[in-house]
C-alpha cells in the first residue's frame, strides 16, 4: 500500500528527518500474543478496567476495520492522518504494519524510533513472578512490528530493578530479537540499588559494546511523582486525564525532573567516566529546562566539591551532558531560544506520532520558533532534524 500527500509531496517536504520518538498503539491481546502461553492469561488487560479506556481502544479497532473494508474510509484517513481527531488509537498506521509503512511514506521521514504505549503499562503492572516474561514479550512485539520496515527502529525496555544478571539477560534477548535501542528507568524503585551502582557496570558496558543508544522517556520514572497529592487539595477541579504524561499545568512543570536527576546521578556517580561511549536521547520530557540545567549542574559540582568526592570528574558536568545527551522538545517549545542559549548540538526532532502530544503539525510549530533567530542557520536546522540524531544513534539497524 503506497500513498502520498496531495501532489506527491510528503509532510517532511524535502527535509531529511530522523524521528526520535513515535509509538505503536497496541490492540487488545497484542502483548499476550508475544508472551509464553503459560503467562499470557495472567497479564493485566490493557484497559486496566477503565470504561473510558475500553471505549477508546474499541473505537480505534472499529476505525481500522472500516479502513480495511471501505476504500472511502481509507482515503479519508490518509487525507486527515495528521489531524488531531485522527490521533491516538485508531490513527492511520497505529499498529497495522502495512499502514505504518504507508504512514512513513506520507511523513517522508528517513527513520523513526518506535516506543510502546499500552503494553508498557501492562508489563509494569504484571505480577512479580511473570514481570520478566511480560517485558520480554513486549520487547519481542516491538521488534516484530519494526521488522516490517527498515525505517522503523524498535525500542526495548531493560529494567534495572532486580540485578545486573537479569538486565544482561534481557539485553541479550532484545539484541537477538532486533532491538535498535533501549530504554531504562530514570528513577530507581524504593530500596533498589541505583542504576549508577558499580554492580551495573557490566550492563552499561554491554550497552556500549552493542552500540545502542539509551532512550529516556516520559513514564520511565517507576511511578515516582515529584508533586505531593496535597498540591491538588486546592478547592479546584482538575481535568480528568488518564496518561503517563502530566495531566495538568502544575505537573507539567515537573516533567523534566526525572531526567535531570538521572543525568546528575550518571555524571556525579562516575558512570559516564567509566563508560565514555554511552549515548542518550531524552524524549517527551520537554527541553526548555536544558539551557538552565547546564549551568545548574555545574553549580552543583562547585557547591559540593569539598563535601563529597568528585575527583573522578575529568571535565565540567555540563560538558558530560554535551558529550552524552541530546534532548527532544515538545512541539511548540521554543527551539530557537534553546539553540540560541545552549547551542545547536543538543536538540533534535520528534513527531510523537500518533500521540496527540505531537500535535497536528510539529514541523510547523518548531519552525515558527526558529524564524528570525540568528543562531538558527541552515546547519543548525540540519542538526535538529537529522544530524544530532545520526551522531547519537549509531545502531547497525539505522537505515542509510
Amino acid at each position: 500500500m503506497a500513498v502520498s500527500i496531495a501532489d506527491g509531496s510528503t509532510y517532511a517536504d524535502g527535509r531529511v528527518i530522523d524521528d526520535c520518538d513515535a509509538h505503536i498503539m497496541e490492540p487488545p491481546g497484542w502483548l499476550a500474543s508475544f508472551a509464553p502461553t503459560s503467562v499470557a492469561d495472567r497479564l493485566p488487560v490493557m484497559d486496566m478496567g477503565v470504561p473510558e479506556f475500553t471505549e477508546t481502544i474499541a473505537r480505534g479497532a472499529n476505525h481500522l476495520a472500516q479502513r480495511r473494508s471501505d476504500p472511502a474510509a481509507a482515503d479519508a484517513a490518509v487525507a486527515e492522518f495528521m489531524t488531531m481527531p485522527r490521533k491516538g488509537w485508531g490513527a492511520f498506521g497505529d499498529h497495522d504494519p502495512v499502514e505504518r509503512t504507508a504512514t512513513l511514506d506520507l511523513l517522508g521521514f528517513r527513520s523513526q524510533v518506535v516506543f510502546p504505549t499500552g503494553s508498557f503499562a501492562q508489563a509494569l503492572a504484571a505480577p512479580d513472578d511473570i514481570f520478566d516474561d511480560a517485558v520480554m514479550a513486549m520487547n519481542r512485539g516491538m521488534a516484530a512490528f519494526c521488522d516490517t520496515d527498515p525505517r522503523l527502529l524498535a525500542v526495548a525496555y531493560i529494567p534495572f530493578r532486580d540485578n545486573p544478571e537479569t538486565a544482561l539477560r534481557m539485553l541479550a534477548a532484545a539484541i537477538d530479537d532486533g532491538a535498535a535501542t533501549v530504554m531504562i528507568d530514570m528513577v530507581p524503585r524504593r530500596d533498589d540499588p541505583s542504576h549508577t551502582h558499580p554492580d551495573f557496570d557490566p550492563v552499561w558496558a554491554a550497552i556500549a559494546e552493542a552500540d545502542l543508544t539509551v532512550m529516556l522517556h516520559i513514564g520511565l520514572d517507576n511511578a515516582w511523582k515529584p508533586l505531593r497529592p496535597s498540591f491538588f487539595n486546592n478547592g479546584r477541579e482538575l481535568p480528568n486525564f488518564r496518561s503517563d504524561a502530566p495531566g495538568d499545568a502544575l505537573s507539567y512543570l515537573a516533567i523534566g525532573y526525572p531526567a535531570e536527576l538521572f543525568i546528575g546521578s550518571m555524571v556525579f556517580d562516575g558512570v559516564l567516566d567509566r563508560h565514555p561511549n554511552l549515548r542518550f536521547i531524552s524524549a517527551e520530557l520537554g527541553a526548555t529546562w536544558v539551557p538552565s540545567y547546564l549551568h545548574f549542574i555545574d553549580n552543583a559540582a562547585r557547591s559540593f566539591r569539598r563535601l563529597q568526592d568528585l575527583s573522578h570528574l575529568t571535565m565540567s558536568p555540563s560538558d558530560y551532558v554535551r558529550r552524552h545527551f541530546c534532548f527532544s522538545p515538545f512541539a511548540g517549545e521554543d527551539v530557537g531560544f534553546m539553540i540560541d542559549s545552549a547551542g545547536p548540538e543538543l536538540f533534535l526532532f520528534s513527531s510523537d506520532y500518533p500521540h496527540h502530544e505531537g500535535t497536528d503539525d510539529p514541523i510547523g510549530r518548531f519552525e515558527r520558533t526558529m524564524e528570525n533567530v540568528e543562531a538558527v542557520d541552515d546547519d543548525a536546522r540540519d542538526l535538529f532534524y537529522s544530524g544530532n540524531f545520526r551522531r547519537q544513534f549509531r545502531s547497525p539497524h539505522l537505515p542509510a
